[in-house]
């Protein structure tokens, strides 16, 4: 066993429909403070308003000792996340997450005092320019993301920010807290769950409750007002669901008070906030010397692109790989910055630009075209160009440039040293397990939530696209 597992629990707070979900709020944050366990509520800016208008400035207190997180401005009010995503590419939709979340954002952290922990996906409504945008708002990581390395990797990273996987998270838990026999299932299989994740790599375990409405209500209060992308009539009473029996929110409240108890039993387990957890998995990994020839060596060492190296990911490799190409001292420059994968759209020169072999100087040319974009866009270019019409899609030339590398340091100076004539091989265009995030991506996001007639196209490619940056987390 590696060590304790560390385990999390969130909640999403978006209800700002019924009072009484402003009760359940306050009972879930006194349970787990009597208890001495952490968690992290992510709220909503309307929720936050309708707080301020109900006048329960005492939520907001009572949530002081647990960790505070964004879950969206409006949440399922249309446009969502992914119908405002809709009509851009990467840089609009980057620019447009900022424009519209930075007001809710501003006012949760007014309100609470308190630096936001991360941002949660509402529902199924997301893109990747949430997580590529999470640094213009000053939140440090992003919960129930689409993303994942492919490798059991949870936390990771996606497109420049600390992700934790939805399909990572045991629950929602809510689900089953009202079902004696489905509790009792729960009860039998975690500490299988625990020990797994105790002698895991990564060590964490997400138990996402779910939301604090539905201890009270039967019903999702979006689910009945703003299903099919229809936001309600503002001349009418929106519709409040349909309320819990009494008994039963007891008996849920309850059901997570022996849960989490069952768990503090456990001697393979520990409650975390999730605040400890991101600024643990955000610290860089430390680079011991000879850090360029072994991650080479790593990504080497198997077919297509990887995405479980905790000190690259496969964009950063590329990027790396080049400079050394160009002359640079990679090990001596440090840490390489962040590359996001191609966000522009191939141009259809991919088949008739790209020869068999190059000889050194137009790959000194490539090298040089891969950093430029790099240096210039923060992002890597769909194809690498060179004096004569030459474009090589880039998982060629990054496979390529893999092939030229050996173990440890005789590596490195493969790429310092390239041959007078390199060949070109074909490569996959993305990571393997880009097509199974962006099919899952695509076929969840079709779902009640959103407009029936939603064009996500764009927003698959992007996913897809973005598969470049993944890697893995180092625990400090």
């Amino acid at each position: 066993m590696r060590g304790k597992a560390r385990v999390f629990l969130t909640f999403d707070v978006e209800d700002p429909v019924t009072p009484l979900s402003d009760d359940a709020v306050l009972w879930l944050a006194a349970m787990l403070r009597e208890r001495g366990v952490p968690a992290a509520f992510f709220l909503t800016g309307d929720k936050a308003r309708a707080l301020v208008r109900r006048k329960r400035l005492d939520v907001f207190e009572a949530l002081r000792t647990h960790d505070i997180g964004y879950h969206t401005n409006h949440h399922s009010t249309h446009p969502t996340v992914a119908e405002y995503l809709e009509p851009h590419d990467w840089a609009g939709g980057v620019a447009e997450v900022v424009a519209r979340e930075r007001s809710g954002a501003d006012l949760i952290r007014e309100l609470t005092g308190r630096r936001l922990c991360g941002f949660a996906t509402p529902g199924t409504s997301w893109g990747p320019q949430i997580p590529g945008a999470l640094t213009g708002l000053d939140i440090p990581a992003h919960l129930h993301s689409f993303s994942r390395t492919g490798g059991g990797h949870n936390p990771h990273w996606y497109a420049g920010t600390l992700c934790f996987a939805r399909s990572e998270a045991v629950g929602p838990v809510e689900d089953i807290l009202p079902d004696p026999l489905r509790f009792a299932a729960l009860l039998e299989e975690l500490p299988g769950l625990l020990e797994r994740a105790a002698r895991s790599e990564d060590g964490v375990l997400h138990l996402y409750v779910g939301h604090p409405t539905i201890f009270v209500n039967r019903e999702f209060w979006d689910g009945i007002n703003y299903a099919a992308g229809r936001n309600p009539d503002p001349e009418a009473p929106i519709r409040a669901p349909e309320p819990r029996p009494v008994a039963q929110t007891r008996t849920m409240l309850d059901n997570l008070a022996h849960l989490v108890d069952v768990v503090r039993a456990c001697p393979s387990a520990e409650f975390v906030g999730f605040g400890e957890v991101v600024a643990d998995r955000r610290r860089a990994p430390v680079l011991h010397a000879g850090w360029f020839g072994r991650a080479l060596a790593e990504a080497a060492a198997g077919p297509g692109i990887a995405t479980t190296s905790r000190v690259l990911s496969p964009a950063q490799l590329l990027y790396a790989m080049c400079r050394e190409v160009l002359g640079h001292d990679v090990e001596r420059d440090g840490p390489v910055p962040e590359v996001h994968g191609p966000v522009d759209r191939p141009d259809g020169t991919v088949a008739t630009g790209a020869p068999a072999r190059v000889g050194r100087d137009r790959l000194l040319e490539l090298a040089a075209d891969v950093c430029r974009a790099g240096d210039a866009t923060g992002a890597l270019p769909v194809l690498a160009r060179a004096t004569g019409g030459v474009a090589v899609p880039v998982a060629s030339l990054y496979r390529s440039l893999l092939d030229l590398t050996a173990d440890g340091a005789a590596g490195v100076r493969a790429l310092r040293s390239p041959p007078e004539s390199v060949p070109l091989v074909e490569a996959p265009e993305l990571p393997e397990v880009g097509d199974e995030i962006s099919e899952h991506f695509a076929r969840r996001v079709r779902r009640w939530l959103h407009r029936p007639d939603l064009d996500v196209d764009e927003l698959t490619r992007l996913t897809r696209a973005q598969t470049w940056t993944l890697r893995a987390t180092a625990a400090a």
